[in-house]
C-alpha cells in the first residue's frame, strides 16, 4: 500500500490533536478522511460482516446478522482476553415496558411514550429524540430476544413481582436478568456456538485504522492480531498508543458488506477524558479496563461524525436520591461543601465531590446519616448490600454507635466534626441551610442526632460515556463533513451518541445496546457486497 493511502491523519491533524479538538475550531475540507485504493491493498482475509466488540450490543448485533443470513460471515473481534466488555461485569437491569412481569404485577398503564418522557427529562433537551424514540420503543422487544436467546429474569425482586420501582421511572418497569451482565453474556455466546455456526468470536484483536475507498464506504479494517492489553500501565489508555504498546501483528480484513462498532466507551482513558474536563482526570471507573480510546479515534480518523463529548455518567453506590438524608463532609475540616440534594442532579454532586477532592490531595469524601436517614432509603436492598460490604468499591457503609467513633475510624477531628454537625441542624431547623438544602425533601431526617450513626466514603464512579459517533435511528454512522450516512458503517451501545444527552436516566444503557445492536445487524447483513 502506498505510502499516501497508508496516512489517516485527521484533517492533517495529529490524532491526539485532533481527538480532543472543538469541533467548530477544526477546518474541514470536502472529505475528513484519506481514501482508500482497496486494490492497493493485501488482504489477509474476508468477512461479510464484522463486529467490534463483544458485549452486550456487539453480541446482539452479530446474532441478528448470522440469523437473518445463515450464509454471511460473520465475525466477533474483541481487543481483550476476555470477552464481554462491561456488559459481563454490569448488572444489565433494564426499562422494560409490556413485559409479563410487568402485567401480571399489575402495572397496565405503562407506555413507551412515559418512558420517553421519563428519558427526555434527564436528558434536559441534549438528545436526539429520534434515537431516544428507538430506544423507547424498543423495550419489549430486546425483552422477549433475551428471553428466547436464554436470558431468564430475576423473580425475586419487587417483592416477589420480578419488577422494581426505580427512581427517575414513573411507572415500575425495570427488571433483572439472573446473573446479571456475566449470563447474558454467556447465554448469547452459547446460543451462537450452539445454533449459529457462520459467527466467529475471535480475542485479542485490536482495531487500528477503518477504511473508506474514494466514494466513502467502509471497505475493510487494519488490525493487529494476538494483541496483549498492559493491564499495568497507570492510564489504560496508552495501550492504544503504538510506541506504548507494540504487541500483535497487522492484518487487513476485507469487509464486504458493514462494519459494526460495538466497542463501548472510553471510561478508562484518563488522558482522552481528563483533556475534555480536567476534573475526570482522577475520576474512578467502573467499567472494564479495555474501556478505553482508541476506538473512537479510530472512528473521527475515518470521518465518522463525534458528538457529546464533554457529557458523561456518574453513578453512586447509592442512589441518588437516598443522598439527601445525610451531610457530605471534608475529611479534614469536617465541614459541608455541598447541597446535598441538588435537585437530585447526580452530576453536579459528583463533580462536587471530584472538585472537593482535589483540595486534599485526593482523599475521599465522607457521607455521614443518622437512624432516621437510614430508616428513610428508598432503595433498602442497595443499603443493606452496603452494610454487607457488598456493593463494590468504596460502596460500604459503617455503622457506629457515637460520632466521636465514626470520626475516628475517618481519621476526623471529633469536635470540628461535632461542631458542624450541630451547625447543621441548627440550620436546618430554621430552614436556612448554608446551601439552601430543602427542608421540605427530608421528611424526618431535617438533623443528624438519633443513633446509631453510618457513613461511608462517597466517590462518584465515571460509568457511561454519553459521547461516541453520531447515528440514524437505522444504527448506520454519520459522516463529520457531508452529514450522511457513512455507507457500510454501524454504530450501537455506548459507542453511540445521542441517545440520551446531560444524563442518562437509571436501567436504560442496556435498551440502547440492545435497541441498536438489533438495527445495525439487522441492518448492515443486508447490505449489498461492495465487491
Amino acid at each position: 500500500m502506498s505510502e499516501q493511502n497508508t496516512r489517516r491523519n485527521f484533517l492533517k491533524m495529529g490524532l491526539k490533536t485532533a481527538a480532543v479538538a472543538p469541533i467548530a475550531a477544526i477546518p474541514f475540507s470536502n472529505q475528513a478522511f484519506a481514501a482508500t485504493n482497496p486494490t492497493d491493498i493485501q488482504w489477509d482475509e474476508e468477512m461479510d460482516v464484522l463486529v467490534i466488540g463483544s458485549g452486550m450490543a456487539g453480541m446482539i448485533a452479530a446474532i441478528r446478522a448470522a440469523e437473518i443470513d445463515a450464509t454471511a460471515k460473520v465475525v466477533v473481534a474483541d481487543k481483550m482476553s476476555r470477552l464481554g466488555g462491561s456488559s459481563l461485569i454490569s448488572g444489565l437491569n433494564m426499562a422494560v415496558v409490556g413485559s409479563d412481569m410487568q402485567l401480571a404485577a399489575g402495572v397496565k398503564d405503562d407506555s413507551w411514550e412515559l418512558l420517553l418522557e421519563d428519558i427526555e427529562r434527564e436528558a434536559k433537551g441534549y438528545n436526539h429524540r429520534e434515537l431516544t424514540k428507538v430506544a423507547a420503543q424498543s423495550t419489549l422487544k430486546l425483552y422477549n430476544f433475551l428471553k428466547d436467546h436464554g436470558v431468564k429474569y430475576d423473580q425475586s425482586i419487587g417483592g416477589g413481582t420480578g419488577v422494581k420501582d426505580l427512581g427517575g421511572h414513573s411507572r415500575a418497569r425495570g427488571v433483572w436478568p439472573i446473573g446479571g451482565g456475566t449470563e447474558v453474556i454467556k447465554n448469547l455466546q452459547k446460543f451462537c456456538k450452539s445454533k449459529l455456526p457462520n459467527v466467529d468470536i475471535r480475542k485479542k484483536i485490536l482495531l487500528e485504522e477503518i477504511l473508506r475507498n474514494e466514494e466513502g464506504r467502509v471497505i475493510g479494517v487494519k488490525v493487529r492480531e494476538k494483541y496483549r492489553f498492559n493491564r499495568k500501565l497507570k492510564d489504560l489508555g496508552l495501550n492504544d498508543r503504538i510506541e506504548e504498546n507494540k504487541s500483535g501483528k497487522v492484518k487487513y480484513y476485507k469487509v464486504t458488506r458493514g462494519l459494526v462498532m460495538a466497542t463501548g466507551g472510553f471510561n478508562q482513558d484518563r488522558e482522552f477524558r481528563g483533556s475534555e474536563i480536567g476534573t475526570m482526570y482522577n475520576a474512578a471507573s467502573t467499567t472494564q479496563p479495555g474501556a478505553t480510546a482508541g476506538a473512537i479515534k479510530a472512528m473521527m480518523n475515518a470521518g465518522f461524525k463525534p458528538i457529546h463529548m464533554t457529557l458523561f455518567r456518574f453513578a453512586f453506590p447509592i442512589p441518588t436520591e437516598d443522598l439527601l438524608w445525610g451531610i457530605l463532609v471534608n475529611p479534614r475540616t469536617c465541614e459541608r461543601f455541598v447541597d446535598e440534594y441538588n435537585n437530585n442532579d447526580r452530576q453536579a454532586i459528583g463533580m462536587a465531590i471530584l472538585e472537593e477532592r482535589r483540595k486534599i490531595d485526593g482523599e475521599h469524601t465522607v457521607l455521614i446519616y443518622d437512624q432516621n436517614g437510614a430508616d428513610n432509603y428508598h432503595d433498602k436492598q442497595r443499603f443493606h448490600l452496603s452494610m454487607e460490604g457488598k456493593n463494590g468499591t468504596n460502596g460500604t457503609i459503617w455503622k457506629f454507635d457515637t460520632i466521636e467513633a465514626l470520626a475516628a475510624n475517618f481519621k476526623m477531628d471529633p469536635a470540628k466534626l461535632k461542631a458542624n454537625i450541630e451547625k447543621y441542624n441548627a440550620n436546618m431547623a430554621n430552614d436556612n441551610d448554608e446551601f439552601n438544602k430543602p427542608k421540605g425533601k427530608l421528611k424526618n431526617s431535617t438533623s443528624l442526632s438519633k443513633a446509631p450513626y453510618y457513613a461511608m466514603q462517597l466517590n462518584p464512579r465515571y460509568n457511561y460515556s454519553q459521547g461516541g459517533a453520531m447515528i440514524t435511528p437505522q444504527a448506520e454512522a454519520v459522516d463529520v463533513v457531508t452529514g450522511q450516512p457513512i455507507p457500510g458503517a454501524y454504530v450501537a451501545g455506548e459507542a453511540s451518541a445521542g441517545t440520551y444527552g446531560y444524563i442518562r436516566l437509571t436501567a436504560c444503557s442496556t435498551i440502547d445496546c440492545g435497541a441498536f445492536g438489533m438495527r445495525a445487524g439487522e441492518n448492515v447483513v443486508k447490505q449489498k457486497p461492495w465487491a
